[in-house]
């Protein structure tokens, strides 16, 4: 065994490697990794520099919050200390990716009560993409997902353990939901593993998540005459599309699946040896990602608690088949042979994480030649209207109206679009920066940043487009001013 311990631990030496390689670029850059990552660094500095969240979407600024509370004020405190915003948002969720590690090696540890299952656990998580990729951004995923198996691992802690552990996994799981609202595999899980041993302790449990989350919702909501659910349900019910599934589905079969395979083989074994809480726990997870993930502006991080729970349920596959005994012993069992889809999982994530990193470095590259050639355009005191939350944000200053989700409530009739059309009409915008070339047939993709058509029109009629910068976004970024200034 001495000898699969040194190839473990030769494996998280090499995760480490990559992880810090992440790290180190996501101190070094600058500029957003996602849009949404520069939506909530605009909207946690107007938290913390005018103490303002959530807003009623009949005025400006027309931008939704559609996260819960937690990160934003965490965000908006680091700012508070001097921290800029797009690194104190990846702070957290370095942090919160640390947190999942040691979590996944604590969990195995209960479950398998082994220490390189746990190692191996640990190894794949520091080697797996989607985690490297999502654990550099600074928006909600990360933490929540953190929070939630957190209190999924304190409900372990009661399970195996036997320790009064479950009012703490209700709070952590409170704490999740405050800070993604569809973190609720985690809750539901535990609620249903509890009832089949003792439904006074589920009852008692799904209480405390219940009666005190919705209690702080209804309150924050009365606090705020309804802006709380309006932004945070309302608001972020976009449309769906089918389409939306075909990415995650092809990440699932191309990079996750020799975690299926370990899964599949070594399912009734895991089940026969009592290690059922990760894979109900997982069950519910892959549940929330097919019901949400399918919706205009979703993104692979729906994904991320899946695939954690891939790699606990994994581990727990190989330790009911006693993978690595039979290894040690020379058997020819076609169990050894699960080695395989393992190293195959850890090259072809290696390989994906690589070419992120690759990728990230050279985006950050086209962005600094970008903000360089829009800063003269944003120097002025006039009002801007962009598309593009990166330039606003470097150059701070205010999201007026956050294209796309505005976009969707306007052409669904939640949100009058009148405000801002009268505003370009009458050129109260100094600059307005798109990813359109008014003068050609727009692309039709439905996830573009830009306004609804009549505004589109309206720009049209009333800007001329005086540049136009390459950057790392489709076709970079078109500027536009008033004809009414160029004339003058």
């Amino acid at each position: 065994m001495l000898r699969y311990r040194r190839i473990a631990f030769v494996a998280c030496a090499i995760s480490l490697l990559v992880v810090v390689a992440h790290v180190g670029v996501a101190f070094w850059a600058q500029s957003e990794f996602t849009q949404p990552e520069g939506i909530v660094a605009t909207q946690a500095f107007s938290f913390a520099e005018e103490g303002k969240l959530y807003y009623d979407l009949k005025q400006y600024p027309y931008t939704v919050c559609a996260y819960m509370p937690l990160f934003y004020g965490l965000l908006a405190g680091l700012y508070k200390l001097g921290i800029p915003l797009l690194l104190a948002g990846r702070l957290i969720s370095i942090l919160a990716l640390a947190g999942i590690g040691s979590l996944i090696w604590k969990i195995l540890l209960l479950y398998t009560g082994e220490r390189l299952y746990a190692w191996t656990g640990l190894a794949l998580a520091g080697m797996t993409q989607l985690l490297l990729g999502w654990g550099m951004v600074g928006q909600v995923d990360m933490l929540a997902t953190a929070l939630s198996i957190a209190s999924f691992y304190l409900y372990a802690r009661f399970e195996v353990l036997g320790e009064a552990t479950l009012d703490w996994a209700a709070l952590f799981a409170i704490a999740g939901l405050f800070t993604k609202q569809t973190v609720v595999a985690a809750p539901l899980a535990i609620f249903i593993l509890l009832w089949l041993v003792d439904w006074r302790k589920a009852l008692r449990f799904g209480v405390l998540v219940g009666v005190v989350g919705g209690g702080i919702v209804l309150g924050l909501n009365v606090l705020m005459d309804g802006r709380f659910l309006l932004n945070t349900v309302k608001a972020n019910l976009n449309p769906f599309a089918l389409y939306k599934l075909r990415l995650p589905m092809e990440y699932m079969l191309i990079v996750l699946s020799p975690l299926i395979l370990i899964l599949v083989a070594g399912l009734r074994p895991s089940l026969e040896m009592k290690l059922k809480s990760p894979f109900v726990y997982l069950g519910f997870a892959s549940l929330v990602f097919l019901g949400t993930s399918a919706k205009v502006g979703a993104d692979s991080n729906y994904l991320i608690e899946t695939s954690v729970l891939l790699i606990v349920c994994a581990c727990c596959s190989l330790r009911a088949l006693d993978l690595f005994s039979l290894l040690a012993r020379g058997s020819k069992s076609w169990v050894t042979l699960l080695i395989l889809p393992l190293a195959i999982y850890g090259v072809q994530n290696l390989r994906v994480a690589s070419s992120g990193l690759s990728n990230r470095i050279e985006r950050e590259a086209k962005f600094r030649v970008q903000v360089e050639g829009v800063r003269p355009y944003l120097a002025g005191s006039g009002r801007v209207l962009s598309t593009d939350t990166n330039a606003l944000l470097r150059a701070g200053r205010r999201l007026e109206v956050e294209t796309l989700i505005y976009r969707l409530l306007v052409e669904a009739g939640r949100v009058d679009g009148a405000e801002v059309l009268r505003d370009i009409e009458q050129s109260h915008f100094e600059t307005i920066l798109l990813y359109d070339d008014l003068q050609k047939t727009p692309d039709p993709d439905p996830e573009i940043p830009r306004l609804a058509a009549a505004q589109m029109d309206a720009i049209r009629q009333h800007y001329l487009l005086v540049a136009q910068l390459d950057g790392p976004n489709l076709n970079g970024l078109y500027i536009y001013q008033p004809k009414s200034s160029i004339v003058q």
